[in-house]
């Protein structure tokens, strides 16, 4: 069901649901969606409600279709949510996806000032740093670059291949709150490179900052997404 007295529109409320449901693995790359009336039905709301969102979903791609036979599921459609709190391995894992890594850089640089006024040191003071390829389904999709705090040091010796928040897991490091912010980037030769996409090609940057339970900041990562390859959802 929908909340009718929220602010956010009905149709972007079945929106919203109908992404939760294909982010998670309900539905599939090729799946049908429940026919209008079934949704009509799910949601209880009116038959224009559900075709306004599902032509929002249908304008960006999410889903397709045919005349006389439903709305299925994009077959290329890999969802994440922007405010996502958990790890990329376990994004792709609920969207049916296989996460690996590449381990480009580890080891101490000085911090650029975002960096190191994050981590509360000069920015003549190295810290550990570093730079990963994440692919999905062996397709480069995202560079991530991290610096991290003193506490983190240890991570210089563990084998970042693995789920980095899997690695601070096993080492009892908790994490706290954080914050991410979103922006448009353009590809820079390193990540073109990388990437494998045009240099100046449109790419998502997401900053995230992680804290402690207490507060105290861990680490700092910098994440360009290649749009190409990926659907991001509010």
């Amino acid at each position: 069901m929908v909340e009718a007295n929220s602010v956010i529109p009905l149709y972007k409320q079945i929106v919203r649901a109908l992404s939760d449901s294909i982010a998670n693995g309900t539905y599939r790359p090729g799946d049908k969606l429940p026919t209008e009336t079934e949704l009509v039905e799910q949601f209880g709301v009116s038959r224009i409600t559900v075709r306004s969102a599902i032509k929002e979903m249908e304008d960006a791609g999410l889903v397709e279709r045919a005349r006389g036979k439903g709305t299925f599921v994009s077959s290329d459609t890999q969802m994440y949510a922007a405010d996502d709190r958990e790890s990329f391995t376990h994004s792709c894992q609920l969207a049916g996806k296989q996460a690996s890594t590449r381990v480009l850089e580890m080891g101490w640089d000085f911090p650029n000032l975002r960096d190191a006024k994050f981590l509360g040191v000069d920015d003549t003071q190295k810290v550990l740093r570093s730079r990963r390829l994440r692919l999905v389904d062996g397709k480069p999709t995202m560079l991530e670059t991290n610096s991290y705090s003193a506490a983190l040091s240890f991570l210089e010796h563990e084998s970042l291949e693995d789920s980095l928040m899997a690695v601070l897991d096993r080492q009892g490091i908790k994490m706290g709150p954080n914050t991410r912010t979103l922006e448009v980037c353009y590809a820079s030769e390193l990540e073109a490179a990388y990437l494998n996409v045009e240099l100046d090609s449109s790419l998502l940057l997401f900053v995230d900052r992680r804290y402690a339970p207490s507060g105290e900041p861990l680490f700092i990562s910098r994440q360009v997404y290649c749009t190409e390859r990926l659907k991001f959802y509010l």
